[in-house]
């Protein structure tokens, strides 16, 4: 039953991976693991390996979508200079070196070519999830490898177009199941002429990179429209599959369709919110890929080969890291960078599995040579996260050296010109507007998150960095930067959105800065449990404008009322919500500061007129402060001791009521005593 050996396979392989785990061992190891327990040369735990191993192949096509949708054509031409003077001299040189080595034993050139081939493509996905684990994906390292990568994975094209060729120049016929676990999976080809094969290929290539400029995203832009979300995953599917089985159907592979699939894909402004859909798909089914690829090892065959298998493994990594070293010191990397680049990609990839499976079925590689390259290639990848490991510390032991260390020293950090110390904002309503405009007043850089697609397409016309994806999903959140941004700003209408959306940013970025609006008074504490260092609740937000604008008219200092704001916006609204009454208040529920504060005005024959506040000495005389004074419905708050005093001036000042009434004294005494209609305002 087919269900029961799944549920066999994740069992087994979830006990092994925490295993592994407990040990700092890399997942993708345990996962070559589980699937060499639970194969037909391990305990044969597993009856339907054809199942399983399809399943395995739609986990093959998904991963490579995903690869697709995170590599677009733009990122390709920024980083095409490096692809080419690193990444093509390492396949060259591999494919060269190694059909040079094994041309004596696999009997002709063109075999030797194809072996030369296997051995050239690394791992794609083993590489980026190491990467990704360490942080290390914009290091030097990292941005050599990557782009290294990147141009394996177009070149794959034409090696999937090749090995018709290579099998009618060798002579060699097509073998009935080379490794004796394939799936059917793969349709007849539509043509069997190798030219016709080629020339529909090419076809198929252009076509599909055609589409994913010109079509797609009209039909992704009409499906996002009606806001389901069910419907865009059912049409991501649909691109992925159909474009893997066109590719298929004329002869290349289901994986080569899929990533053609989702490099089209990459540069519509849905590529992003694809990415977020297909991700846990991907990261289950791609699981399965490399148990299915563990299932393939035969141990009885490593096991009496061994010494073969380990020094083949050793030359391959060693000459992979040679290839790849040498370019990248001529591109003018330093020693440190060029050695950690050549450990990182030294071993052999998943689309040297996809290429194995069609050499073996076309007769380019025997029955026993397939199971070799099986074993080597598990092996060099089980080596890779050691290799990757071990290199940075012998780089540093070797730095300490006086006579060699300059050359391993750690290079200065990039200065490329990847987007941080950003501000990322969710939604772009009335707030997320307006904020992004003052931003963009002062020249802060920001990214929007947006999940309407009209808005969308109209801002990112008008040259704003504006992106479809929902602020919920962490590969959303990192797309935009979110480890690298300063802070990050929730402005959107959905309480429960919200609520996810400051709990995964909080999670990805614990240093961030976050800001969460809420309509909802409810809404403020438990945003502040969720990881938000700011809420502002809209309604309390006009309360307090409104709150700054009354004790505007009682002439409070600015200041003073600015104290106040701050005091309950970082005792979080407190005092306005019921919480705390840390403000003193009168019966009538005014603040008692009020009580502190008196006013006058000078009569024009006032004994003060035409003296400073200094001459006069007001405060060494009465005890109070002056803190305003409204001359010609003119505010001038704090005046300076020289600030000479003019009949009609309204004086405001601070001071208890004793010293209130002597200061009122002062300033209403005249050669005819008190003005009689002043009074103080209650």
């Amino acid at each position: 039953m087919f269900l029961a050996d799944l549920l066999v396979v994740f069992a087994v392989t979830a006990v092994v991976v925490f295993v592994f785990g407990r040990f700092q061992i890399p997942s993708v190891i345990g996962l070559l693991v589980s699937g060499v327990v639970v194969g037909p040369y391990g305990l044969s735990l597993v009856d339907d390996i054809e199942s399983v191993k399809l399943l395995a192949e739609i986990g093959v096509v998904v991963l490579l979508f995903t690869v697709g949708l995170e590599f677009s054509m733009s990122r390709l031409l920024v980083m095409l200079p490096l692809m080419l003077k690193v990444g093509l001299p390492q396949i060259i040189g591999t494919t060269l070196l190694v059909a040079a080595a094994s041309w004596w034993y696999v009997g002709t050139l063109p075999q030797a070519i194809f072996a030369g081939l296997l051995v050239a493509m690394s791992s794609t996905a083993i590489v980026l999830k190491l990467l990704a684990d360490r942080s290390e994906t914009g290091t030097p390292p990292g941005r050599v490898a990557i782009a290294v990568l990147l141009l394996q994975d177009l070149l794959v094209v034409l090696a999937m177009l090749a090995v018709p060729l290579l099998a009618a120049a060798a002579g060699v016929q097509p073998a009935a199941d080379a490794d004796g676990l394939h799936a059917a999976s793969h349709a007849e080809p539509l043509f069997t002429n190798p030219l016709l094969a080629v020339a529909a290929g090419l076809a198929v290539v252009v076509a599909v990179l055609v589409a994913g400029r010109r079509v797609i995203p009209r039909v992704l832009h009409a499906v996002v429209r009606l806001r389901n979300r069910e419907l865009f995953l059912i049409v991501l599917v649909l691109i992925c599959l159909g474009t893997a089985a066109i590719t298929a159907r004329v002869g290349l592979s289901l994986a080569l369709g899929a990533f053609l699939a989702g490099l089209a894909l990459s540069e519509s402004e849905y590529g992003h919110q694809a990415f977020a859909e297909v991700l846990p798909f991907r990261d289950t089914l791609a699981s399965l890929f490399f148990v299915s690829v563990g299932m393939l090892l035969d141990i009885s065959f490593v096991v009496g080969h061994l010494g073969l298998v380990l020094l083949i493994v050793v030359i391959i990594m060693l000459t992979k890291l040679m290839v790849t070293t040498i370019p990248a010191l001529v591109a003018g990397f330093p020693l440190r960078t060029a050695l950690l680049a050549g450990g990182t990609i030294a071993q052999v990839g998943e689309f040297s599995f996809v290429l194995g499976s069609r050499g073996a079925e076309v007769g380019l590689l025997a029955a026993a040579e397939y199971q070799a390259f099986l074993a080597v290639a598990v092996m060099t990848m089980a080596a890779t996260p050691v290799v990757t490991s071990l290199l940075p510390w012998l780089c540093n032991r070797l730095a300490r050296s006086r006579r060699i260390g300059r050359l391993f020293q750690e290079p200065p950090p990039p200065t490329g010109s990847q987007l941080q110390d950003h501000v990322v904002i969710a939604g772009f309503g009335v707030n997320g507007r307006n904020l992004a405009t003052a931003l963009t007043e002062f020249g802060v850089p920001h990214v929007i998150l947006e999940l309407n697609p009209e808005t969308v397409r109209r801002e990112r016309a008008a040259g704003l960095d504006i992106r479809y994806g929902d602020c919920t999903r962490t590969a959303i959140l990192e797309h935009a930067g979110i480890g690298r941004a300063r802070a990050y700003v929730v402005a959107i209408s959905d309480p429960a959105s919200a609520r996810r959306s400051v709990r995964v940013a909080r999670d990805l970025a614990p240093d961030l800065q976050i800001f969460a609006r809420t309509e909802y008074l409810a809404e403020v504490d438990e945003l502040r449990l969720l990881g938000a260092d700011v809420v502002v609740p809209a309604e309390f937000e006009t309360a307090l404008s409104l709150f700054e604008r009354v004790l505007g008219i009682y002439d409070v200092p600015e200041e003073t009322i600015d104290d106040l704001v701050d005091q309950l916006r970082l005792e979080n609204y407190g005092v306005l919500r019921g919480n705390i009454r840390r403000l003193p208040l009168r019966e009538d529920g005014l603040p008692e500061l009020l009580d502190q504060i008196g006013r006058c005005r000078i009569p024009p024959r006032s004994m003060v007129v035409g003296h400073s506040i200094g001459e006069l000495g007001i405060r060494a005389a009465t005890g109070v402060t002056i803190i305003a004074v409204r001359r010609a419905g003119q505010l001038i708050r704090n005046p300076a001791a020289d600030f000479r005093l003019a009949g009609g001036d309204e004086l405001s000042f601070v001071g208890s009521r004793e010293e209130r009434a002597a200061a009122r004294a002062m300033v209403l005494l005249t050669p005819h005593g008190q003005s009689p209609d002043e009074t103080e305002p209650s």
